[in-house]
């Protein structure tokens, strides 16, 4: 039984000097790993202590039919594409900072013309909207007038969340090409 396997060993019965063993063996190797993958260091160093936490969780899970540092890549590996995944879920759903100039445009509650003026701008943009082809106006009308997520727009129309991404993707792009309404600007 060659030592790494004989560590994974001593930590399925708790052995805290044979997991440090085998940290200190392999931290330096996953957390450049993890490094190269993620593109961020502390990010990574938080992915490096979960995959050893999940070792150490785990280790009666290891059967021995691949090599240990295998096993432990393979951990680094599936933690790295969870963080990646959890980084760009957070990402969507972080608030983005609007624009003085869109906040200014936005009409007072006491400015009938202004009233009169928005909702006259969201009747064009809905006409727009609509003369999209059906796929990209459905995913459309449901990611921006509802507020739908992709997921949820998804199950709702029965299709992937690939097909609701390159949708929404093609009816903006579409919408750009468009002329602009009255007194809006596009860069």
């Amino acid at each position: 039984m060659n030592d790494d396997l004989q560590l994974v060993v001593r930590i399925r019965e708790r052995d805290d000097v044979a997991f440090r063993t085998l940290f200190d063996r392999y931290y330096p190797r996953i957390f450049a790993f993890v490094v190269r993958r993620l593109s961020d260091g502390a990010l990574a160093e938080e992915v490096t202590s979960d995959v050893f936490f999940e070792v150490w969780r785990s280790a009666d899970g290891f059967r021995g039919d691949s090599k240990v540092s295998t096993w432990l890549f393979g951990i680094a590996t599936y933690k790295c594409l969870e963080a990646d995944r959890n980084r760009r879920r957070r990402k969507r759903s972080s608030v983005i900072p609007t624009q003085d100039e869109i906040l200014h445009a936005a009409p007072d509650e006491f400015d009938t013309a202004g009233a009169i003026e928005a909702r006259s701008e969201l009747r064009a943009v809905r006409g727009q909207i609509e003369e999209l082809p059906d796929g990209q106006r459905a995913v459309a009308v449901l990611a921006l007038f509802d507020g739908r997520s992709t997921e949820e727009i998804a199950q709702e129309l029965g299709i992937s969340t690939g097909t609701v991404k390159s949708r929404l993707s093609r009816a903006r792009r579409e919408l750009r090409r468009r002329p602009p309404l009255r007194g809006e600007v596009r860069s």
